[in-house]
């Protein structure tokens, strides 16, 4: 299940986007205050779907132990399913549980390189950036010099690599 809103706003979008940005708010973000916000003013009993705010673990906060009895198709299934995602059995049910509860992402081996290299394409296009900025407004300089479709080109790179982590680890939970 996507936890995804779509709504055809029409003429009132680019209203939307002013009300949004007066409040230094991206239009996703924004939908989602307002919607809180209405669901918030409904009076009624918290809903047992939502995600439980539960504080992050801490590093040698003691954990408990539970056993769980799976068939050994279900075994063999999560072994699968953890050894794709770089994790452990154990660390792919903890996982699990946690992204149930939370409704927060929970990065395996594979994401978190993937978010590491994206990373590393934002460091390197801010050292870009730094040098341009250094360079000051008294120097003329050719946007092909710069490099400038190159740039955006990275940036874009990023930003569908780290939707596809985020939408990939999201679908991956839910299930």
């Amino acid at each position: 299940m996507r936890e995804r809103l779509c709504v055809e706003l029409g003429t009132a979008k680019l209203r939307w986007d002013d009300w949004c940005a007066r409040r230094g708010l991206t239009a996703g973000e924004g939908a989602r205050q307002v919607i809180v916000a209405a669901i918030g003013d409904d009076g009624g009993e918290p809903s047992i779907t939502s995600g439980i705010r539960l504080a992050s673990p801490v590093v040698g906060e003691p954990r408990t132990r539970i056993e769980i009895r799976l068939t050994a198709v279900e075994l063999v299934a999560v072994e699968q399913r953890a050894t794709a995602s770089g994790l452990s059995c154990n660390r792919w049910i903890v996982s699990l549980v946690r992204a149930q509860l939370t409704r927060e992402p929970q990065l395996g081996e594979h994401e978190m390189r993937a978010l590491s290299a994206s990373s590393q394409q934002l460091a390197d296009i801010n050292r870009v950036l730094g040098r341009l900025l250094r360079a000051g407004s008294t120097e003329l300089v050719d946007a092909d010099q710069m490099g400038w479709a190159d740039i955006r080109d990275r940036i874009d790179a990023h930003l569908r690599a780290s939707a596809a982590v985020i939408r990939a680890n999201l679908d991956r939970w839910s299930r």
